[in-house]
């Protein structure tokens, strides 16, 4: 039998040093198994406790705090499967390098392979996923044992932060008795020294890379700029405005690089629609691209910089790889600020931006096409993501969901205010917890937030709802509701009508109102577009939790789409 006070020194000492290396926030679901720990962060000041009673959301909502605050946030859950409801958003974390400290509790090893009840294989369970798994064993009294159980901690969360950033693993298993007589406090062993502290080291490019990039940049004709998402892509918009002030180049920007923002030099807001046009795509070929972020959201720019871009350089800080067509001449792994200050210094003088100018332009025709083809057009995604745009306040947060969501806002989504932050699970583009990932988003940003989601998104994270209600969040959750998959209705599956609404198109046909009414949210549906400013701004003044079902068909859907794009192509030839 193992002596319970040492179980509860070693939580209450664990949790201490987490909350000491700068750790605020975790995320548990019930369990016995894990009783020390929860203990133990209950009662710790300085932690705040984010209680649910499904593991996935648990996991999800951590998932969009720590994307959020680019800190640490903790996940506690007990033994079993509880621990492999983790999974998805541990992959999410690994593929969009978001810090997490995954703790589950486990059975003791003499529990384990002997058909013990709750007693599974928890050891390296997330696989190459984790930046660092280790399982220190039940704990022990042995001498030192306080000061490895601060380390372990502290180590947790610096592996956690990288470079590059991602989950940890920390199978904690505990023999019984779990919990000490109540009123029986344990204290945490004793502090030795500072706390271990993760310190980003940005890595300056040496001279001679950004001497071969000026050249290379300098010596090209039809230079371009591309931005995929960046979490933290709002520290380049100075240098990058340095650099396009004095080189003839387009900036092609998703909203979720932070860097499609009013004001930017050289930006092309819709170049998703442009490049639809493979004759416009073709005539405005380039001969280089400086690639920063992740491979682009945008179907039709990956396919223009795999058909008409001659050369590409990456900018990839943590050495990621992200060249998913391998076609990059040069991927440069350093800081992207130092690189393009850098760079600006040594080109001469201000270009004659004509190249530039005509991508703008272009970019002007199809954005005036864009809002007069909506404007004659029944509602679909565009229409929503148009008014999402002109009715969100100049601080907010946009949280958007993969499959069509993160596409439309690609598409639609004008230049957007500087305070405007976009944020999306595009590391593994799963649809699984976005509820959870935006509400726990929302959990931690002051400025307004909107999750805009499909239909097939929510059901799949309606737990996640629930939320909104414990923890008193106001966010405003638009779904995209078209009562089904609708990108589907986009792919060759289409053509297959015999067998395409069952196991594609999979149409849901829920009440959304009684959705909400179960989760005690406001609720509103609109079904034409010149009703949803109006809606959209009651929503975002309302004192709790808002859904909004815009309502339409998948046909109307792709109707509307491919009419805007036809809009597009006929404003630009």
């Amino acid at each position: 039998m193992a002596d319970p006070k040492v179980t509860q020194a070693f939580a209450v000492t664990f949790v201490d040093e987490l909350a000491r290396a700068g750790l605020r926030h975790v995320c548990l679901a019930p369990g016995s198994r894990s009783a020390p720990l929860a203990m133990a962060f209950a009662r710790h000041p300085a932690i705040r406790v984010w209680v649910h009673v499904d593991e996935r959301s648990a996991s999800f909502f951590g998932l969009g705090m720590a994307k959020a605050t680019e800190r640490p946030v903790a996940l506690l859950c007990s033994s079993g499967t509880a621990a492999a409801e983790f999974h998805a958003a541990v992959v999410e974390a690994h593929h969009s390098a978001t810090p997490l400290v995954v703790l589950t509790a486990d059975r003791p090893p003499e529990l384990r392979e002997v058909g013990a009840n709750q007693a599974i294989d928890q050891a390296r369970l997330y696989g190459p996923a984790v930046r660092w798994f280790f399982d220190p064993g039940p704990p022990d009294d042995e001498p030192g044992a306080g000061a490895r159980w601060r380390r372990l901690a502290g180590r947790a969360l610096v592996e956690a932060c990288g470079p590059p950033a991602g989950p940890v693993h920390l199978n904690l298993p505990f023999r019984e008795p779990l919990t000490v007589e109540p009123g029986v406090r344990i204290e945490a062993r004793p502090v030795a020294g500072w706390p271990l502290r993760a310190e980003r080291r940005e890595v300056r490019p040496p001279d001679v890379a950004v001497e071969r990039l000026a050249t290379v940049l300098m010596g090209a004709q039809r230079p371009v700029v591309v931005a995929g998402e960046m979490r933290d892509g709002g520290r380049l918009r100075r240098p990058l405005d340095a650099l396009l002030a004095r080189l003839d180049a387009p900036l092609l920007a998703e909203p979720g690089s932070q860097l499609r923002r009013q004001s930017a030099l050289g930006l092309v807001e819709s170049y998703d629609a442009l490049l639809r046009d493979p004759a416009w795509a073709r005539a405005n070929a380039s001969d280089l691209v400086l690639r920063f972020g992740a491979p682009p959201t945008s179907k039709s720019l990956s396919q223009y910089l795999g058909r008409f871009a001659a050369s590409a350089i990456v900018v990839d800080p943590d050495r990621r790889w992200r060249d998913p067509d391998q076609a990059a001449a040069d991927i440069v792994a350093c800081d992207p600020v130092a690189l393009l200050e850098g760079v600006a210094e040594r080109l001469e003088g201000r270009s004659s931006g004509a190249w530039q100018y005509s991508w703008r332009q272009a970019s002007a025709s199809a954005s005036a096409a864009l809002d007069r083809q909506l404007n004659q057009s029944p509602m679909h995604e565009g229409h929503v993501v148009r008014a999402l745009a002109r009715q969100l306040p100049e601080e907010a947060t946009v949280f958007a969901g993969s499959s069509m969501p993160i596409r439309d806002v690609d598409t639609f989504w004008p230049a957007a205010a500087p305070g405007q932050r976009f944020l999306g699970n595009r590391g593994a583009s799963g649809i699984d917890g976005l509820v959870s990932t935006g509400l726990g988003v929302a959990a931690v940003t002051e400025e307004p937030a909107v999750l805009l989601l499909g239909d097939l998104s929510l059901y799949h994270d309606m737990n996640g709802l629930w939320a909104a209600k414990r923890h008193g969040l106001k966010a405003v959750i638009v779904v995209l509701d078209n009562n089904g998959g609708g990108i589907f209705e986009f792919l060759p599956q289409a053509e297959h009508r015999d067998v395409f609404e069952e196991i594609f198109a999979t149409p849901l046909d829920l009440r959304l109102e009684h959705v909400a009414r179960l989760y005690d949210l406001y609720f509103c549906a609109v079904e034409d577009a010149a009703d949803l400013p109006d809606l959209l701004r009651r929503a975002l003044a309302a004192d709790r939790s808002t859904l909004v079902a815009a309502r339409f068909r998948r046909k109307t859907s792709v109707e509307g789409h491919l009419a805007c794009w036809q809009a597009v192509a006929d404003a630009v030839r």
